[in-house]
């Protein structure tokens, strides 16, 4: 990493991908060619779910331990500068500190591997859907009976994290 001084913990940034809202997954297909799209993930342990349709890209290609990148990002967010602040700041030559992002990323290098067995996808579709629909979970076991046959679950086992943030001082930023 090259600015250390925003190298954030391994714990960090398992709070990061247990807290994104989406990830980005990337990996090289067949030919060669970046195979990218975003997800909702959850983690359990040091695997990462995610689920899809049983045909296309995904299907194709998050198998047999391939290589895939995960990308999280959180608390992305654009300052809005005091205009005093900001007079004062160009005043001192630093204008270009301005124009800047707050937020914190992580990424894993993981090995994809297909979930086959019925009751270890029912587990992690449960886990991502206690993530990401809690309010109506007592609708799953009906889902999961129309659905489970055609839902592919995935498993990223993570090999290594790491995560970076830039976070703006209180007070310069409303």
């Amino acid at each position: 990493m090259r600015r250390k001084d925003r190298e954030l913990s391994y714990e960090e940034a398992l709070e990061i991908l247990d807290n994104c809202e989406y990830a980005v997954i990337s990996c090289a297909d067949e030919d060669g060619e970046i195979f990218s799209v975003p997800i909702s993930p959850v983690r359990e342990g040091d695997s990462i779910f995610i689920h899809g349709a049983g045909a296309g890209g995904k299907a194709r290609l998050l198998k047999d331990g391939r290589a895939v990148e995960l990308v999280c990002v959180s608390g992305n967010r654009v300052p809005k500068w005091d205009a005093d602040y900001a007079d004062a700041m160009t005043a001192q030559g630093k204008a270009a500190s301005l124009f800047t992002t707050e937020f914190k990323s992580a990424v894993a290098k993981t090995a994809a591997y297909l979930v086959a067995e019925p009751a270890d996808k029912i587990r992690a579709l449960k886990i991502l859907s206690e993530k990401y629909t809690p309010q109506i979970m007592r609708h799953f076991d009906a889902a999961i009976e129309q659905s489970l046959k055609i839902t592919n679950v995935y498993e990223l086992k993570i090999k290594s994290v790491s995560a970076k943030a830039k976070v703006i001082k209180e007070g310069k930023a409303r």
